[in-house]
């Protein structure tokens, strides 16, 4: 039984030249590491050989694609065989002759971390403490409106109560009219990692990932069941030496199914029983979307915006 999403996620590395403060990077115990181009070829072939399933190939992950070196090679690989491509990035990285590759390869969207306002807050916030950062992206992120022809920008802000959450308004006002998308969260929390959310006592049966998720694969070729789940606690299998029907049928797969059908997390181990992405209320994790109705917006996963959340 394969989740019904009809994209594919690669985490093509683990590394990340940021340490935002809402990010567990210090509690990462997977590998550092780069997926080279070989198993990326690989593993993208294996996926379209087994099904017909996935459209939307998006480079996501917990670190920052754009310090992969076959990055664009990667994009092209995946454009050519038909995939619409999304990508999610701090943006540090990118110059306008990268964007414009990008851009030229048809890529969809490209969604940006963007958490400040002004040099301090961002710096703050992003945990770097290179004072030209803020300034050069924002100006990158400026030009680009100008230039772009097939790719959407879509910024995302995340209120720190202690840090940015001043600045938020300013930011809205500031992007509303050079970005195809704001949107502006409270940050959630990171499994063990980072708490931020209170885990409410009225809970959903089912966040819905397991029978809606996209196909999650990390920088090592295993398949993981959540994006959340930042050192793969819930790891399905091994792509590289697994069919997509092995991984969908594996005990653990049918264990998360199971609990996440009957509600019932007691005694199981799994760390959805105590996730924020359960929450019965959702009323006041975003803030400010540009585009979509709030209580609709919270349903749906942050790259394809197919409905994910479950009852």
């Amino acid at each position: 039984m394969i989740p019904k999403s009809n994209e594919v996620r690669f985490e093509v590395t683990t590394r990340c030249n940021y340490h935002c403060v809402i990010c567990p990077r210090e509690k990462l115990t997977r590998t550092l590491e780069i997926m080279t181009f070989a198993t990326f070829t690989f593993l993208l072939d294996k996926i379209t050989d087994s099904s017909d399933r996935y459209e939307v190939c998006t480079f996501s992950g917990f670190g920052e694609p754009l310090l992969d070196p076959t990055l664009i090679k990667k994009i092209e690989y995946a454009r050519k065989k038909d995939f619409n491509v999304l990508m999610l990035t701090n943006a540090s990285l990118l110059t306008m002759d990268k964007f414009k590759a990008i851009d030229d390869l048809g890529v969809s969207s490209i969604r940006v971390s963007f958490y400040g306002n002004s040099s301090s807050t961002y710096n703050k916030i992003h945990n770097i403490r290179d004072k030209s950062s803020f300034s050069r992206i924002r100006k990158l992120l400026t030009d680009i409106r100008r230039v772009k022809k097939n790719t959407k920008l879509l910024l995302t802000y995340n209120v720190e109560n202690d840090i940015n959450a001043r600045d938020a308004e300013a930011w809205i006002d500031f992007w509303k009219d050079k970005a195809d998308l704001l949107e502006v969260w409270r940050p959630h929390n990171w499994v063990d990692g980072k708490k931020y959310r209170a885990v409410q006592d009225e809970k959903v049966r089912t966040c819905g990932r397991p029978l809606n998720t996209p196909l999650q694969v990390q920088v090592n070729g295993t398949v993981n069941m959540c994006c959340f789940d930042f050192n793969g606690q819930l790891e399905l299998g091994d792509l590289k030496t697994e069919s997509l029907k092995e991984i969908f049928s594996s005990p653990v797969f049918k264990k998360i199914v199971k609990h996440h059908t009957t509600g019932d997390f007691r005694k199981s181990g799994l760390i959805c029983e105590d996730c924020d992405q359960r929450n019965a209320d959702k009323s006041d994790v975003l803030v400010y979307d540009s585009k979509y109705d709030i209580a609709e917006r919270v349903k749906k996963v942050s790259t394809t915006y197919h409905n994910v959340s479950g009852k």
